[in-house]
């Protein structure tokens, strides 16, 4: 057959876009007009395009498709501009064709014909929702398992104190009045209270009261401006009314929270072929017990070393030993102690185990490198990295890698490379298309490379196998994780027999707790992964950051919504690119407000992104902005946000022992509790309260206090909570509040003051006390 014209349903099944040959919408109800949409290449071959239909096997008459003229082609696919990540210059034409879907049950065949060529052809089956069934309850877990064909207790979710009431049971069939026909979906509506607020799902850069909003539980990379989409969708929720529900399943699933009725809110997921869903409940008058619950049923909390508590260096650009050592010696020329470098730009950028211009013969797909299987030119990037390793050790300073799962696709010769992946191949380790070939990468992001199957236990091993050396034998201390959301597909294949429908989401997680499992053993422990992306039960394999955002007062403040919505949702050590990291350089204001909430935040790091080298830098470091802005405060300033950190780090250590043993988050949003607070407002912990300055131009600030007696952290003033103070807030101050009655341990210096320089440590050597 000659390909004409191309129809393509689903697409590359993008959770959030559409390609022009796709249908629209791809899953049209039973009786729902639906548009059939057609490409056809090169522009102005094909003159009349139809559609022939048969409704049950009955043909119907056929539809004439319309062609969209050029500007509307432009207007509405992006033609010439950035569309699903790529910038797309199609020469093609795109038509339309407008049909109907079948009445529930009924089955509607299509098939597209170009010039008379018959071309591509499909079905659609009418769905329709129906209600019934109902749940079973496990009184003594709390989990609720609704199928069909079984009643519908009345009132609370199994009479349980606190949960919230069952209002509907509806299922999403593809034929109708049948208890034994396939759904491919449940949804639920439970009853909501007036003045009900919801946090959660994971890590939520649009809100941090979710009610009102529909949020759907899809990993996602959406590189800055995230509004609804999410590195990090957890199916937890946590309501204000005293309980919280995780939902059992990795599945794509959505939550209306009140946004199309206010006095309900609707659950609606996707099926496996169990046709049931598995509900967990907590309820508890203390929303922290709820998040210890639920931390607790999903994988232990798990605490970083000390180290990780100290400040974070990193720039994408630092792709060479000469530059890594000058970065780390203008740090300590300005006398800013750093604990953690990371370095992206290491590797040879293909296989992503072997340093850029090292020199090695080609070893067979199935053989691990070792540090001696590798020499280093003097004049190649890395002239001696295990001598740098050990030069930062001696400063007290631990090194992550910059890790990828996925196998690169390349179209420059690479021996060592093309070695890996005829054995990665024919060994079947990577994720797989029904077909049985390997999946490739659709994204942008790696597009064209296959996915790293962490599900095979082979596979797991040789892959981390290949990294073993930088751990053994070079003292690499962990990596930064990164990706994740490489799959668009919910029919790829795993080898632990499941698909992507059921991996999608939790693809990250398995691969960042591999990674943490293996640098851990490895390492006697003493060892971290730095994650983007993550799921249910990513508390296991600490710790993680925001990812991608630009350096400005919306991001700042929709990233602290972000970390806050995260550890809502069980995730207890996170932090962010202080300042952001793409786009214009922050100003000094920007710069050092956003200094002073990390410094009160459990992972304290600076990181700028790939600039191709060109001049002006796009660094964050504190001194390439105090050149850039020309304020001279800017390292001084910093300097005293990291050494207050040092001087703080016993307590902090003692709070994140303390996250780590209840399954606690280190940051608490006020609002949890209490719907008078700014949603920026969090505690640090069980003592500090943390009022972040988010907007420019503040020289003092209106903050509320919670309930109880607060002292200011900086000079001991004493407030009465329950009500709004205004404070001062220069810029070298952020305004922190200690719970009166506080014993705070510290790590003092000589002179015994707040942002005195001292080593990194968690044992005190003397106390702030705040009566």
């Amino acid at each position: 057959m000659t390909t004409l014209a191309v129809h393509t349903p689903f697409g590359q099944e993008h959770p959030y876009e559409q390609l022009p040959e796709e249908r629209f919408p791809r899953q049209p109800l039973a009786d729902e007009p639906f548009t059939v949409g057609i490409v056809t290449r090169p522009p102005g071959k094909v003159k009349r395009l139809r559609v022939l239909v048969a409704l049950d096997g009955v043909d119907q008459q056929p539809i004439e498709a319309e062609a969209l003229p050029q500007w509307q082609q432009e207007a509405e696919h992006g033609v010439g501009a950035e569309f699903l990540e790529r910038i797309v210059h199609v020469e093609q034409d795109v038509w339309r064709a407008r049909l109907t879907a079948p009445p529930h049950g009924g089955v509607l065949a299509y098939t597209v014909e170009a010039d008379g060529v018959l071309q591509s052809s499909t079905s659609l089956r009418g769905e329709a929702w129906e209600a019934g069934g109902g749940f079973s309850f496990d009184l003594q877990a709390h989990r609720m398992t609704v199928r069909r064909g079984i009643s519908v207790p009345a009132g609370a979710a199994g009479g349980v104190e606190r949960l919230p009431g069952v209002r509907r049971i509806e299922w999403l069939t593809g034929a109708p009045g049948s208890n034994s026909s396939h759904a491919r979906r449940v949804r639920l509506t439970f009853a909501a209270g007036k003045e009900e607020r919801f946090f959660g799902l994971g890590e939520r850069y649009n809100a941090l009261d979710q009610r009102g909003e529909i949020l759907d539980v899809r990993l996602y990379e959406q590189y800055k401006s995230q509004g609804k989409r999410t590195y990090m969708p957890i199916p937890f929720l946590l309501s204000s009314a005293g309980w919280g529900v995780w939902v059992e399943s990795s599945r794509w699933m959505q939550f209306d929270l009140c946004a199309s009725a206010p006095d309900v809110w609707t659950l609606e997921a996707d099926l496996g072929e169990d046709q049931a869903l598995t509900l967990r409940w907590f309820a508890d008058a203390d929303p922290l017990g709820i998040i210890r619950a639920f931390s607790a049923a999903t994988g232990k909390t798990v605490l970083p070393p000390l180290w990780a508590f100290g400040l974070w260096m990193s720039g994408n650009e630092w792709n060479s030993q000469a530059r890594v050592e000058a970065e780390v010696r203008a740090s300590f020329e300005h006398r800013i102690t750093p604990s953690v470098l990371v370095i992206e730009a290491w590797s040879d950028e293909t296989t992503f185990y072997i340093w850029n211009d090292a020199q090695y013969t080609p070893k067979p797909g199935d053989q691990a490198f070792r540090y001696g299987d590798f020499t280093f030119p003097p004049d190649g990037k890395w002239t001696d990295p295990k001598a740098m390793i050990d030069r930062l050790h001696a400063q007290n300073i631990r090194l992550i890698l910059w890790q990828i799962p996925a196998l690169k696709r390349v179209d420059e010769a690479h021996s060592q490379h093309e070695a890996d992946r005829a054995y990665f191949a024919a060994q079947g380790f990577a994720v797989k298309d029904p077909d049985g070939t390997p999946h490739a990468i659709r994204p942008f992001w790696f597009r064209g490379g296959w996915v790293w199957d962490v599900t095979h236990p082979a596979a797991r091993d040789w892959w981390l196998n290949k990294r073993a050396y930088l751990l053994d034998e070079m003292g690499v201390d962990g990596f930064k994780t990164d990706g994740g959301e490489h799959l668009w597909s919910t029919e790829a294949v795993f080898s632990d027999g499941r698909t992507g429908a059921d991996v999608w989401n939790e693809y990250p997680r398995l691969y960042t707790q591999a990674y943490y499992d293996f640098a851990t053993a490895h390492r006697g422990g003493d060892a971290l992964t730095f994650s983007r992306a993550g799921f249910t039960g990513s508390q296991s394999c600490p710790a993680h950051w925001a990812g991608d955002e630009n350096s400005t007062w919306d991001a700042f403040r929709h990233t602290i919504l972000a970390g806050l919505s995260a550890a809502a949702s069980g995730l207890a050590f996170w932090g962010w690119d202080i300042g952001g990291f793409s786009g214009e350089l922050p100003t000094a204001e920007l710069y050092l407000r956003a200094t002073a909430m990390a410094a009160f935040c459990p992972i304290f790091q600076y990181h700028s992104e790939y600039n191709a080298h060109r001049l002006p830098l796009k660094d964050r470091t504190p001194w390439h902005i105090q050149a850039h802005t020309g304020d001279q405060r800017v390292v001084p300033f910093f300097r005293f946000f990291t050494d207050v950190r040092h001087n703080l780090m016993p307590y902090i250590w003692q709070e994140a022992q303390h996250s780590a043993a209840a399954g606690e988050p280190m940051m608490r949003a006020v609002r949890w509790t209490d719907p008078r607070a700014a949603d920026s407002q969090y505690y640090f912990g069980r003592s500090l309260l943390v009022c972040p300055i988010t907007e420019p131009g503040v020289t003092s600030a209106e903050v509320y206090l919670p309930e109880g007696g607060w002292r200011d952290l900086w000079g001991g003033s004493a407030y009465v909570g329950g009500a709004t103070v205004t404070v001062d807030a220069p810029l070298d101050r952020i305004p922190v509040f200690v719970r009166a009655g506080t014993r705070l341990p510290v790590r003092w210096g000589e002179n015994r003051r707040l942002g005195e320089p001292v080593a990194l440590s968690g044992e005190a050597n003397g106390e702030l006390v705040f009566e």
